[in-house]
């Protein structure tokens, strides 16, 4: 799978969003091979700023959150998996957070976005397992978006980003 939605908002900024379940190397290839074999597609949300430079409003945001449930919703037996930009610094956010990582910042957005929206849509059964990796220089942050009954293959890439990636 490959899938490719750009969105584009009134000062020219654009986003690209990619869901791929071709790999990008963080979760191990015998791992997945292993969750594919029993009918589970594991897929990767790549997200990329293609113009401009303000601040990311809401309206992306909420764009972004409306295309991962259609992706989690449309593809039964799929799990959701990200990891939260580091490089990328953050307007304004020295001011807002004083000891919290660029990384750190955006999980904890994403997962307010999420569970507002698991709350505002009434949907059941739906997880976001956060997993906070201790790297030499900060922790990192993984999420895993799945459905109750595949938890199990949620708890297996958690437990493999923990083998490969603590320090």
């Amino acid at each position: 799978m490959n899938e490719v939605y750009v969105i584009r908002i009134e000062d020219g900024s654009e986003y690209k969003l990619q869901f791929t379940s071709e790999g990008s190397g963080l979760i191990a290839s015998d791992l997945l091979n292993s969750i594919n074999a029993q009918g589970i597609e594991v897929v990767e949300i790549g997200l990329a700023r293609v113009k401009g430079n303000t601040v990311t409003g809401t309206r992306v945001l909420a764009q972004i959150e409306k295309y991962i449930a259609e992706m989690l919703f449309s593809h039964p037996n799929v799990i959701i998996s990200f990891f939260c930009d580091f490089i990328n610094a953050i307007p304004y956010m020295s001011k807002r957070r004083k000891g919290v990582t660029v990384q750190q910042y955006r999980s904890e957005l994403f997962s307010r976005m999420f569970e507002q929206y698991v709350s505002k849509y009434h949907l059941e059964g739906v997880c976001n397992k956060v997993v906070v990796v201790e790297g030499v220089a900060e922790p990192y942050f993984f999420h895993i978006i799945s459905r109750s009954e595949h938890l199990k293959f949620a708890d297996m890439i958690a437990e493999r980003h923990h083998e490969d990636f603590d320090k």
